[in-house]
């Protein structure tokens, strides 16, 4: 129960996190990319090893954490390369962004056909937050709008949906710890 009680309160933390990146990018869009590579870096890692210890939490019914072994280690390893990297990965940030939500968004996706078949009443907040989140990191993988400006807006924009795609999912698809 102890690491299904971190991983939930992980996933919520993240899920904040990647709320208040967003605002963070719309607030201030000439961010520098020496802190946008720290920022991506960290937050990655952090949640690639939430979602491997969701993994191997104990809650065997949970279908919300049965993509994140493979997922959580795709996101510790993207986020080490961007630590090492350093600015030089600053080009590859928001088209990274999206593939890896996208990734995310597909799994969840699947993940809500699931949590319909244990009964889980809430799935198809959890399809339409996946959904949404899919179309725009597709979207941001596109890289076809007309400036900067629209980019980072898209990419605050997916970055919220994802931290609402995060919290749908731990706080429907995952038993509440006592």
């Amino acid at each position: 129960m102890k690491k299904r009680k971190i991983a939930r309160f992980g996933y919520l933390l993240i899920s904040a996190l990647f709320c208040c990146t967003a605002f963070a990018i719309w607030l201030w869009p000439d961010y520098s990319p020496q802190a946008a590579c720290c920022v991506s870096g960290t937050i990655l890692l952090g949640y690639g090893v939430i979602r491997i210890l969701g993994f191997f939490s104990d809650d065997s019914y949970c279908p919300a954490f049965h993509y994140d072994l493979a997922c959580g280690l795709l996101f510790m390893v993207v986020g080490t390369v961007i630590w090492i990297k350093g600015v030089r990965s600053y080009p590859y940030l928001i088209p990274g962004l999206g593939w890896i939500t996208l990734l995310d968004s597909l799994c969840k996706i699947q993940m809500s056909k699931e949590a319909r078949d244990f009964g889980l009443h809430q799935w198809r907040m959890i399809l339409l937050a996946a959904i949404l989140t899919g179309i725009s990191s597709f979207l941001l993988i596109l890289d076809g709008f007309p400036g900067p400006q629209a980019t980072k807006i898209l990419t605050g924009c997916t970055l919220l949906l994802e931290g609402i795609l995060n919290w749908f999912t731990v706080s429907y698809a995952v038993k509440k710890c006592n």
